[in-house]
């Protein structure tokens, strides 16, 4: 709902998280491995997911010939990996498309290696996800556009959930990817589960909009809208397209935003009351202040209806929909 590369320059971040993965990876440390009675030693975390990698595909095939494919592709893996972890969405969505077209070795060796690879994304969020979120000062949900996720520190931090757009019980390679990690409510990140959806928050925003309807589903006019009653309020989407149209379906956001009816309401109620002479009342009240006549605005319906600035406050883009349905502008 919400485009994230709107008001951010996005390559120094994907750049310092490349870089703190390969941190990670690199430094100097002595993970190890349990076999048997004894532990087996590595000096990086990067020799010992090699070792863990190759060990599974040996265990997994006896095949000396699909051993030979597993391997060279894994290496061709480890040769790419930077072009996999700052790769743009379409880069991405290109990859996944091939996988998904083709069933080749790719989603296979991915399942077979699967524990692995998603168990070194959970150590590498661990240490530098609050980072990440931080740097990318995300304010709302970019799916939903809903909830605060904000970082803070109470007995412990707090953070945005990260969501995998695209699964990474489905595509663990991608599981480190840049721009395959979304910063997230817990509402959207746990009702999509493993779903795909269609529209990446660093691709673009929605350009569908909100929409109130009636019982047939036709989009009602402001001097019907006026006569509604909180409970006959009903939301709808419109002019959507078929990405749009999968992210609504899969994160329930038509089901969603119809608990805020109340809300809805309460906008049309105070529309009735702003008509002409209470914006000039206001306007002059305001002027003797020093404050400009589009203030005015700002202070009755909200500082965040502007697209650049949905993301700063929940339910702007609703709001601002619904005013444009009330003939209620900012000039």
């Amino acid at each position: 709902m919400i485009d994230i590369k709107r008001n951010r320059y996005l390559d120094p971040i994907a750049e310092e998280w490349l870089s703190n993965v390969k941190k990670f990876f690199n430094t100097t440390r002595r993970p190890y491995i349990i076999q048997g009675a004894k532990r087996k030693y590595f000096n990086s975390y990067a020799s010992k997911l090699r070792y863990e990698c190759l060990s599974e595909i040996f265990n997994n095939t006896n095949d000396k010939k699909q051993r030979k494919v597993y391997v060279t592709l894994l290496y061709y893996w480890w040769k790419h990996i930077d072009n996999i972890i700052l790769g743009s969405p379409d880069y991405l969505e290109t990859l996944v498309t091939r996988w998904d077209n083709k069933k080749n070795g790719s989603i296979i060796l991915q399942k077979i290696l699967k524990d692995i690879l998603t168990s070194y994304y959970d150590k590498i969020s661990g240490e530098y996800g609050l980072d990440l979120v931080n740097k990318l000062n995300i304010k709302t949900c970019p799916y939903c556009n809903r909830q605060f996720i904000y970082t803070f520190k109470g007995q412990s931090y707090e953070r945005p959930e990260l969501d995998h757009f695209y699964s990474k019980a489905t595509y663990p390679l991608l599981c480190l990817s840049f721009y395959n990690l979304i910063p997230a409510c817990h509402s959207c990140n746990h009702v999509k589960l493993e779903e795909k959806l269609g529209l990446s928050p660093y691709s673009r925003a929605f350009n569908t909009k909100f929409a109130i309807i009636d019982k047939s589903g036709t989009r009602l006019t402001k001097s019907k809208i006026f006569r509604l009653t909180e409970n006959e309020i009903k939301l709808d989407f419109y002019a959507c397209d078929a990405k749009e149209d999968v992210n609504i379906r899969v994160l329930g956001l038509k089901e969603v935003y119809n608990k805020h009816t109340d809300y809805v309401k309460e906008l049309v109620d105070k529309s009735m009351a702003y008509d002409a002479h209470a914006r000039n009342v206001l306007v002059e009240s305001f002027q003797s202040v020093g404050y400009h006549p589009r203030q005015v605005y700002d202070f009755v319906w909200g500082r965040y209806l502007m697209e650049a600035k949905y993301e700063d406050r929940p339910l702007s883009k609703l709001t601002k929909d619904i005013l444009d349905l009330l003939d209620i502008s900012r000039g």
